[in-house]
Formats: structure tokens, C-alpha cells, sequence
């Protein structure tokens, strides 16, 4: 009898970590239903003296002659530009008819930094990308920018950074905003007022364990609150994060700025957590490519593109 009690429990307990291991291998398979069907050319070019690449992918019906968007993706940390996941950014576009030529660069694995704070040297990577492409392909003057988590980082400091490049921006779910007056949002702290001396001292055992690793608040405290630059304003941002996402509030904080800035903003918060962890939350997840999408489509469809709204 003892022995009959003691496999029932053994049984009961591990009957959550069965449920959860069930759980996992369901979104795996859901997610791999959505892996993008789509041709990315894969380009190199020499950066500062070191060969860097980046992935390219041009609509089914491309025509030589006309004149498409530069839609560039950024990608998330660990990532890199033949990612699926930022690949679906590119099939959305085409599925959806965005006339867009999409570029996925391989930003720096080992420099978090640099990606998520452009102005430190991922964002002249980025322009000699762009200046690549143009060599080949006729594209218009400016760009549309979007990026998820590392990505989010990388696009919306970019941009505010890039105001004569950017056309509009769509980033998401980044784990630190600098709003375009220059304060400073960072997950699990909220804002850090006067960034550039409260970095510089800061030490390590204050931040959160997962930002230890991977974050010198020394090193990017001379760029983490730098104000937007001259006429950012005028570029249309769609900013998302979901809500069971820890970095939901400063995401809605760094919306919020720019609204009262005078910015054009618009917001989604999909029922996902950083990454899809049950199966409800894919499709919420797949909402953030296919709505930056959507909002690309909207803001490139007006005619004459809107004015801007101030300097």
C-alpha cells in the first residue's frame, strides 16, 4: 500500500512539468506553421575594416524600374538577419502588398551596446547598409524602421536620431526607451532621471539579473539620454508591447512622451509576454509583425504624406 501511495505521488507531481513540457512543444509547433516561405539574398560588405552581412528580399513582382520602399527590420538579441522571426516582418509584406524592398541586417552579437544605442557605431552600419542597397536597387528617399525587443531599441533611438532617413517607425517591446527629450525608461527601474551622471555611477548589483550580463551602464551613459534630433517629430510612430510583458509599462511611459511631444503615435498592447510561452499566445505574438505592417501600409498610402508636426 505505502508503496502504491508513494508512485501516486510521484505521478501527481510531475504532472504540471508534463503539462508544461506539452505546452512548450505546442507553441514550437505553432510557431513553425508561421515560418516565413520566403527567398532572403544574403549580402556582405566591408564595415571599418570588418565584413559585415545583411539579408534582402524583394517582392514576388518585382519590376526594376519602379521605385519601392526600404522596409528595415531589426532583430532581437541573440538574433541575427536570416532569423525566421524577423523574417515574418518580410512576409507580411508581401503578403499584404506593402511595395517594399526588406532588409534584415546582422546587427553586433557580441556588442549589445552598439545595437541598442545606434549612435555608439551599429547605426553607421546600418547607413552603409541602406547605401548598399541603393547601389542596386531604386528605392525612396526615406525609410521605414521596426524592430522587436533589442531590435525595439535599436529602430526607435534610430530614428529619432535619423529624422531626415526615417520616414516612420514601428518599434516594440524594447527593454529601454529614450524618450525624445531625453529621459531614460529601463525595465524593471522605470525612468533614470538625468541619465549621463546616474549611469555613470551606477553599479551593476542595481540592476536586474538578467541586464548584468549584457549591460554597461558606464558605457552608454553618454548617449542613454540623448534628445531626439531636429525634426523628428514629423515621423509617424506605432509603438506595441504586450501586456503580460514586464516591459508593458515603459512601453506605454515611452508612447505617452511622445504624445505629448506632439508626435503622431499609435499604440497596440497584444495578450502575449515577451515570447510566446502557451499556445494562446501565438497569434496575439504574430500581431506585432503583421501590424507594423498594416501601419506602414496606412502612413505610406496618404497623399501628400503628412506635414510636420514640429521641430
Amino acid at each position: 500500500m505505502l508503496g502504491s501511495v508513494v508512485a501516486s505521488t510521484c505521478l501527481v507531481s510531475t504532472l504540471p512539468f508534463a503539462r508544461g513540457q506539452d505546452s512548450r512543444e505546442e507553441v514550437r509547433r505553432l510557431l513553425a506553421r508561421g515560418d516565413p516561405a520566403i527567398t532572403r539574398i544574403r549580402k556582405t560588405l566591408s564595415v571599418n575594416g570588418s565584413e559585415r552581412e545583411y539579408f534582402v528580399q524583394v517582392p514576388d513582382d518585382y519590376e526594376p524600374r519602379r521605385t519601392y520602399w526600404l522596409l528595415v527590420a531589426a532583430h532581437g538579441g541573440g538574433g541575427h538577419g536570416a532569423d525566421q522571426r524577423v523574417g515574418r516582418y518580410g512576409q507580411w509584406s508581401e503578403r499584404l502588398g506593402l511595395e517594399a524592398i526588406v532588409v534584415t541586417p546582422t546587427f553586433h552579437q557580441t556588442d549589445a551596446a552598439a545595437v541598442r544605442f545606434p549612435s555608439l557605431g551599429e547605426g553607421e552600419f546600418l547607413k552603409a547598409v541602406i547605401t548598399d542597397v541603393r547601389l542596386k536597387r531604386k528605392l525612396r528617399e526615406m525609410i521605414l524602421l521596426t524592430g522587436y525587443s533589442r531590435g525595439g531599441q535599436f529602430s526607435h533611438r534610430f530614428a529619432l536620431q535619423n529624422p531626415d532617413l526615417v520616414f516612420a517607425c514601428a518599434p516594440q517591446a524594447a527593454g529601454s526607451w529614450t524618450t525624445p527629450d531625453g529621459r531614460f525608461l529601463m525595465e524593471g527601474r522605470g525612468e533614470v532621471s538625468n541619465p549621463a551622471q546616474v549611469l555613470a555611477s551606477m553599479d551593476l548589483s542595481e540592476l536586474q539579473e538578467r541586464w548584468r550580463a549584457n549591460f554597461s551602464p558606464q558605457a552608454v551613459a553618454p548617449v542613454a539620454g540623448l534628445r531626439a534630433k531636429q525634426g523628428a517629430a514629423r515621423i509617424p510612430f506605432h509603438v506595441m508591447c504586450g501586456k503580460l510583458d514586464t516591459r508593458y509599462p515603459i512601453a506605454m511611459d515611452f508612447a505617452t512622451s511622445l504624445r505629448e511631444l506632439g508626435y503622431e503615435v499609435t499604440t497596440e498592447w497584444p495578450r502575449s509576454p515577451h515570447g510566446p510561452t502557451e499556445p494562446s499566445h501565438v497569434e496575439e505574438w504574430e500581431k506585432f509583425r503583421r501590424r507594423a505592417i498594416e501601419f506602414f501600409l496606412e502612413v505610406t498610402s496618404r497623399r501628400p504624406p503628412r506635414e510636420p508636426l514640429g521641430k
